[in-house]
């Protein structure tokens, strides 16, 4: 009777995930190819602010770009999505500093269906996803926001999988958080701007979500506003769309490495 249990219980589990995948479909197009989304980041009463640039490289690459004005160092989070699990299938974090070529920082790369492999310096480490879709709030929802496009009903809940790093026994590692929960409330305006608005909730935030704004043309996110901070010194978090800009590849190249003092 146990055994039968536990494959009754995997069963359920795989046909739930796989209900998750099937909300979505084909992605409703990328008229949003070279563009660039700046975001303000910080708490929800404006401190801690800064900015982050992303940029739509190609139909399945986003590029991150985190620097603050007048320092000659930057981040650059590169993620790969997989549009068959519409969840991200590979990440690269990367420094930049002025006059040194990018070093390399983290890998993390879905090598299997669930089997994330995650490499930081000499620390290597691996972890089964217990559930797809999957998405990183350290990534500030930037893959989720990427992915909304293929929701076939944007009016109709659904939940994701939160895999991020954490600290655990005195060590940072990558864990399983959680599923989190999308209900959508209605339509509004928000700055002017026709957007669809949810509530985002569960495990995977601590049970300390928010709300999220998607733009209702772009089907980016125009602004979110949760109560868990995903980084230190934050006292919860908020992301707000500032302005989006066309870039080539030249042209964002040449913006990143300005940046920094190349």
């Amino acid at each position: 009777m146990p055994g039968l249990c536990i494959l009754l219980c995997s069963f359920l589990l795989v046909n739930i995930t796989h209900a998750q995948v099937d909300k979505y479909g084909q992605p409703a197009g990328f008229s949003d190819l070279h563009t660039v989304y700046v975001y303000q980041k910080s708490n929800w009463d404006g401190t801690h602010s800064s900015k982050i640039n992303l940029y739509v490289a190609d139909s399945n690459r986003l590029e991150s770009f985190k620097h603050t004005e007048g320092q000659n160092e930057a981040t650059l989070v590169t993620a790969v999505i997989d549009w068959t699990t519409y969840s991200v299938k590979k990440f690269t974090n990367h420094r930049l500093e002025q006059g040194k070529e990018p070093r390399l920082i983290a890998v993390l790369a879905v090598e299997e269906i669930k089997k994330v492999a995650i490499e930081v310096g000499p620390m290597h480490d691996t972890l089964l996803l217990t559930e797809l879709p999957w998405q990183s709030y350290d990534f500030d929802f930037a893959g989720l926001g990427f992915v909304w496009r293929a929701l076939k009903n944007k009016k109709e809940d659904f939940h994701f999988h939160i895999a991020d790093a954490e600290r655990v026994n005195g060590s940072m590692r990558f864990v399983n958080k959680g599923r989190t929960f999308v209900q959508f409330k209605e339509e509004v305006m928000l700055d002017g701007k026709k957007c669809l608005l949810y509530t985002v909730n569960g495990p995977g935030l601590e049970n300390k979500g928010g709300q999220i704004w998607i733009n209702a043309e772009s089907l980016m996110i125009e602004q979110y506003r949760i109560e868990l901070p995903d980084e230190p010194g934050f006292e919860n978090g908020m992301l707000k769309l500032l302005y989006t800009k066309k870039m080539s590849h030249e042209e964002w190249e040449q913006f990143k490495n300005k940046a920094v003092g190349n």
